[in-house]
């Protein structure tokens, strides 16, 4: 795990500026927050070195980790992807998901979000099945919304620089204090050190993790969550990340932090 960790940081230092390089020369570039346009879905060079770190650690660690961890590369590749495809081509028209389900069923519009939305929990479902054959049906349709909603979860967090990436390393502390390292965290660990070596130009606006980046990190957290975790802590998760959206509907987290000073304090933290 440790090697995993290591391996992905120094893979993102080096690839991470060469890919905000890119993006800037092709012009994929989208307003901040602040309206200051910076290189998006730099989510992209995070996925890519955690992919090749853990994909390197299982190839030398044996079977038994590789068959809990390649599920987990599947549904975070799947969600850069499909995050991707949303920074690329989403118009913003339509939020939350009232907002997309109107779209599509009112209007006929399939919009970018519900294709994400399909995307990372078809994906999901497969990888948990992938992961753990034996889970009834009730079982397996939890753990896949816990995972989708996750990588949802993270994208809501997503608006501004640097918040996202900090509240995954502080759910990667929690689940390394609670679970240890278990197989099922390779890749979220690998991801971890991808986004350490990505959260200074995150927090200094150099760059911003875009879809591509916030929904890959919250399924990898998902993930980890329901292969180690028992049944009634996957039954919290699913309630409170189900409140957690249903809130978002209607109100602003970034306003909710904000009532906060100690989430205040930790959302500025390392901000320009």
């Amino acid at each position: 795990m440790v090697a995993c960790f290591v391996l992905a940081c120094v893979l993102g230092l080096a690839i991470i500026p060469l890919a905000r390089d890119m993006m800037k020369r092709s012009g994929h570039l989208r307003p901040n927050y602040a309206g200051r346009l910076v290189p998006a879905s730099m989510g992209i060079p995070l996925v890519i070195s955690a992919t090749l770190a853990s994909s390197a650690v299982m190839r030398f660690g044996g079977a038994s980790g590789a068959a809990l961890s390649a599920p987990c590369l599947l549904v975070v590749n799947a969600a850069m992807f499909a995050g991707a495809v949303d920074d690329l081509f989403g118009s913003g028209d339509s939020r939350g998901i009232a907002g997309h389900a109107a779209a599509l069923f009112k209007k006929g519009i399939l919009t970018t979000g519900i294709l994400k939305a399909v995307v990372v929990l078809t994906f999901a479902a497969l990888a948990v099945r992938m992961a753990a054959p034996a889970l009834s049906v009730p079982v397996l349709a939890m753990n896949s919304a816990v995972v989708a909603l996750a990588a949802n979860f993270s994208n809501l967090l997503d608006l501004r620089p640097g918040r996202a990436a900090k509240a995954y390393m502080a759910g990667v502390a929690a689940l390394v204090l609670t679970t240890g390292l278990p197989a099922p965290a390779l890749v979220p660990v690998g991801l971890a050190g991808a986004t350490l070596a990505g959260i200074r130009d995150d927090l200094a606006e150099r760059s911003m993790l875009g879809d591509a980046g916030s929904n890959p990190l919250g399924a990898a957290l998902g993930y980890w969550l329901v292969l180690a975790t028992p049944l009634a802590v996957r039954v919290v998760a699913l309630l409170v990340l189900g409140l957690v959206h249903v809130y978002a509907e209607h109100h602003s987290i970034t306003a909710a932090i904000e009532r906060n000073p100690l989430l205040r304090f930790l959302d500025a933290l390392g901000r320009r």
